[in-house]
């Protein structure tokens, strides 16, 4: 199998390998291997490891060097064999298990890859919270579809590399091989034992396919590794190209750099360092937007999120500006390269950080407000495969264009047509349980139901007891399991936002139907969703005992209740009002108590100096007096004051600017100071209420004294509010 990820990410990092002639004992070829894989040079390192496990060490180094340099040069099969033995090491490294997973999902062995990368998860934070990988989901999620796209192999593929497919006017493409009939003192990589790379052209067919293959002249091809490259489409005649460079770095490795070449009629001359270029680090794969203003390419230079990034450099005139880092939600941990720029300025990249299918996916981040990519989209098989899949390009109409994968062995060329236009995939997903037994449960009905509890879908868990729904964006939804001699199993569900969590966890635990069980959902007021990390605090009035549960991702909690006692409930969150509720058993033996029905458990923010409208509160003529309907809204008031003992509050009273404005003045501060006493006669502190009158000196409209306006006009100004003015340490 040809090269795969690490050597495509650079494609490729260079060190001169020496030439380490090994002796026919064990240690000497084993010694040997060590010092090719120091200087990158695998494919050599496999031979003496290799030989070494031959004439008898097979031990835990040299399994792991295998396994390493096997996943190097992307002999993923190798691979998975020999990191299957370093993971059973009893000092085996994280990374150890975290690559195995990664080498099954390239192999599309997705369970067992979701299994050991679940492992690696609870490895790498023993003490965090409880992490799933989800990587069948996924794998699930991007099978949809599959009749988005027509994908087929171009005729001009070689039996070695062909990549990076890139357009360069005039009805013709550009793209990198290893054909061989290039430069004629080219070599061989030690990194995989493969020839370097030239760069070739060849004519778009109008069915899609390739046909005369040409070398591409001039400066284009050296010695070393030339490809990718891109053409600026706004007229100009420049091409930047990926190339090694000529100045090592300080430990003698020749990393990528870009160069810029000028087409003189005849032939690409002047080769031309990219102004950002460092022997310290990687910086390659150029892309251009349509309009030739801002330049995209990869790179690990220090300060990334990890392995290479996506950075964008803007022309300031004559030059290209400092490097901007594409952000979080394009960069990962991983690695993402190979950036291309469609003609809507969507941007599609290649990586192994986000979700996908195994080795480098391709995905879409359409160009958001101020040019900034802020959703990220896997586009799913059939263009992506379980092995690497980058180097993705578009035409102008956003219909047709060509991809390289490497899903039959070697990095070949392939044209698509795309019949509909890319849409973000959304899935619900989570197990089952038993909670008596502790076990998931199995061909189990699910049901997915809308937030009207409309049956939208059902779906069966299957042998690891899991279930799966698409779901629509911006949509809410409940999902929900029954089983005979067990209380319902129900968990909210909300895509509102979800533009980069493509797959919704919630796991359905099924209790015994005995004993009295409370339940419930906190949820946004203000929006749709439900709220993670809130503290639900249930304490016994009886004995004062106190239970406390943080609700998960569905904003979800439960506690176990004793008949005939009473509770009080308390949900607190940093942000956001608190709430208190009663909750009684008496006389119930067994049952379920939803809390969502004996009180909307919706939460709104903490927002100090904005005033907050009491709806009922209405004066008659001239009167100071509360009616019960405005009581009752101020005994809600109180009891969140109550809850929320560490807010200060303001008690303003409003007026409309007809009659007397002074008089108005007097009558509003008479009507905020009898809100004030009603909330104080309710437990409210006095040092934290304060009541203003402003009469008409804060009017929301134009309803000035003098002002002709109607009655629904003036009644506008006349209100009462309350205003958070600070919270106390």
């Amino acid at each position: 199998m040809a090269h795969r990820i690490s050597a495509l990410l650079f494609f490729l990092a260079l060190l001169p390998a020496s030439v380490v002639r090994a002796q026919s004992r064990p240690d000497a070829h084993v010694r040997a291997g060590d010092r090719y894989f120091k200087q990158l040079a695998y494919a050599r390192a496999i031979d003496e490891y290799v030989s070494a496990t031959e004439k008898g060490a097979l031990n835990e180094h040299v399994t792991r060097r295998l396994a390493e340099s096997y996943m190097r040069v992307g002999n993923t099969e190798q691979a998975e064999r020999w990191y299957a033995m370093a993971v059973k090491y009893l000092n085996r490294d994280p990374r150890d298990v975290y690559n195995y997973a990664q080498v099954l999902r390239s192999n599309a062995k997705y369970e067992l890859a979701e299994e050991w990368m679940d492992r690696y998860l609870a490895l790498s934070a023993p003490d965090g919270p409880v992490r799933r990988s989800n990587i069948t989901e996924y794998a699930r999620k991007f099978t949809l579809d599959t009749d988005r796209f027509t994908v087929r192999p171009v005729s001009v593929n070689s039996l070695g590399t062909d990549m990076a497919p890139a357009w360069a006017g005039d009805g013709r493409l550009l793209f990198a091989s290893t054909r061989g009939d290039g430069v004629a003192v080219k070599r061989t990589s030690a990194w995989n034992g493969e020839s370097f790379l030239d760069l070739y052209s060849a004519h778009v067919t109008s069915e899609g396919d390739l046909k005369d293959v040409q070398l591409v002249k001039g400066d284009a091809n050296s010695a070393m590794h030339d490809g990718p490259a891109v053409v600026a489409v706004n007229g100009a005649r420049d091409l930047w190209l990926t190339r090694n460079s000529a100045q090592r770095s300080r430990t003698g490795i020749s990393r990528l750099g870009i160069y810029h070449l000028r087409w003189n009629g005849i032939e690409w001359k002047g080769v031309e360092p990219f102004l950002y270029n460092n022997p310290e680090c990687n910086v390659g794969h150029a892309a251009l937007s349509p309009d030739g203003k801002r330049m995209y390419f990869m790179s690990d230079m220090p300060g990334g999120f990890g392995g290479a990034d996506l950075y964008m450099c803007r022309d300031m005139g004559g030059h290209w500006g400092e490097p901007e880092n594409l952000g979080e939600q394009v960069n990962t941990s991983g690695n993402e390269v190979f950036p291309f720029v469609g003609a809507d300025g969507t941007l599609y990249f290649a990586s192994n950080g986000h979700p996908g299918l195994g080795g480098l996916d391709l995905f879409a981040s359409p160009q958001g407000q101020k040019g900034m990519h802020q959703v990220v989209i896997n586009l799913g098989a059939p263009v992506n495969s379980s092995k690497d899949d980058f180097a993705f390009i578009i035409d102008a109409q956003e219909r047709s264009g060509f991809f390289t994968s490497a899903r039959n062995g070697r990095d070949d060329l392939y044209s698509f047509v795309m019949h509909r236009p890319l849409e973000q995939r959304y899935m619900c997903t989570g197990t089952v349980f038993d909670d008596e037994y502790e076990t998931p449960v199995i061909e189990l009905e699910v049901r997915l139901l809308d937030n009207a509890g409309n049956l939208v879908a059902t779906a069966m868990t299957d042998a690891r007891g899991t279930y799966t729904f698409a779901v629509e964006k911006d949509r809410e939804y409940r999902v929900k399991a029954s089983m005979k001699g067990r209380f319902d199993a129900e968990q909210y569900l909300s895509t509102d936002g979800e533009d980069q969590r493509q797959i919704m966890v919630r796991d359905l635990h099924l209790v015994p139907d005995a004993g009295v069980w409370l339940r419930g959902v906190a949820r946004y007021k203000d929006r749709p969703g439900s709220i993670p990390e809130m503290i639900v605090s249930l304490v016994n009035l009886s004995s004062f005992s106190t239970e406390t549960r943080t609700t998960g991702d569905a904003g979800d909690f439960n506690f176990r209740l004793q008949p005939n006692e009473k509770y009080e409930v308390l949900l607190e969150k940093p942000g956001y009002f608190s709430m208190s509720v009663p909750v009684t058993t008496a006389g119930m033996r067994q049952g379920v108590i939803d809390l969502n029905q004996a009180r909307e458990l919706a939460f709104e923010p903490v927002q100090v100096g904005k005033g907050v409208r009491l709806k009922y509160v209405r004066w008659a003529q001239g009167s100071v007096q509360l009616d019960p309907v405005a009581k009752a809204e101020l005994e809600a008031l109180a009891e969140r004051l109550l809850v929320n003992r560490d807010l200060n509050v303001e008690i303003g009273v409003h007026g409309d600017a007809r009659g007397d404005v002074a008089a108005e003045l007097k009558l509003s501060q008479k009507r905020a100071d009898a809100i004030v006493d009603f909330l104080r006669t309710k437990g409210v502190p006095k040092e934290r209420l304060t009541g203003k009158g402003y009469g008409a000196t804060r009017l929301l409209n134009q309803c000035a004294p003098g002002v002709q306006c109607t009655e629904e006009e003036h009644a506008e100004n006349r209100r009462s509010e309350y205003t958070i003015t600070s919270i106390r340490e």
